[in-house]
């Protein structure tokens, strides 16, 4: 009797939002078409695909109108913020009019088509609608199925489903990252589940080790915070599949003011890092020729 386990490729992207890869992106990291279909063509050759994104409220700490570090991204319903919105304050101090930017969580165009034929669904984890430390969700489930145009799914509809593509909202730089229930309010909203779980917690129950090896795909924004954060988390939840980062489809952020002067100094950060832990690096021409 055969012993061999069946290969399940995954394409992991991580925050290929409008937002964040489209030039009219209101936190535009310089993502460039090459970049984004590289990892397309990774889309295409996988047999799940994962859209990691952040989704948060105007209000998130993380945005520099509240006090943090970024311009407001990844909106939910993004079309409720007008060309007056202020989107982002200077270091000096000056509050910024969102004009013909986007906010939008969205996957952007290029991707976006390389998945349009698949079977998709949405899962959203509970602390997602409590982020900022909030006693109330921030949003509802649907304002979440209208922002993306899929329907939330359960865990059973994803364990017994032939969905071939989640969408994954998150708040956190790693994308495997949970609250503890503990946490979390202990108040009930119809449709947010009482626990908190993501696509992660559910791929080791859809995908026993004696019977799968899982090869997960890694591309998207930015290379040094989000998906560097992704892969070392899904190295830990994931001790014995591999973990490949595809070199030619993420971007670098750096430049005045971020911790990185340059593309080359950001790619050998992180490249480092990830080799410390058994992290793979491909090219997509590498990767397409091994598993496509």
């Amino acid at each position: 009797m055969s012993t061999k386990r069946k290969r399940i490729r995954i394409s992991n992207l991580i925050d290929w939002s409008q937002s964040f890869v489209d030039k009219n992106g209101s936190f535009y990291c310089g993502t460039t078409d090459h970049q984004k279909e590289n990892a397309a063509q990774i889309v295409a050759m996988s047999d799940l695909v994962i859209n990691n994104m952040d989704l948060h409220p105007v209000s998130a700490p993380e945005h520099a109108v509240n006090g943090g570090l970024y311009p407001v991204h990844n909106a939910v319903n993004p079309q409720l913020h007008g060309p007056e919105f202020h989107f982002m304050k200077t270091p000096q101090g000056t509050l910024l009019a969102l004009g013909d930017k986007t906010l939008s969580p969205n996957l952007t165009e290029i991707i976006s088509a390389a998945a349009s034929s698949r079977i998709g669904g949405i899962l959203v984890p509970r602390g997602v609608y409590f982020q900022g430390e909030n006693e109330t969700p921030f949003c509802l489930p649907a304002d979440i199925e209208e922002t993306f145009g899929y329907s939330i799914i359960s865990i059973e509809d994803f364990l017994t489903g032939d969905f071939d593509y989640i969408t994954a909202p998150k708040q956190y730089f790693d994308a495997t990252r949970l609250d503890s229930d503990l946490s979390l309010p202990d108040i009930r909203v119809e449709g947010v589940p009482m626990q908190n779980f993501n696509i992660y917690s559910l791929l080791k129950k859809k995908y026993p080790s004696h019977d799968y090896e899982l090869v997960f795909i890694n591309t998207g924004v930015v290379e040094g915070i989000c998906r560097l954060h992704t892969s070392i988390g899904m190295r830990q939840m994931f001790p014995f599949d591999r973990i490949i980062n595809i070199s030619n489809a993420t971007t670098p952020l750096y430049g005045v003011g971020l911790g990185y002067s340059s593309a080359e100094e950001s790619r050998l950060a992180s490249t480092k890092v990830c080799k410390d832990i058994g992290i793979e690096y491909m090219t997509t021409e590498e990767c397409l020729k091994q598993f496509g």
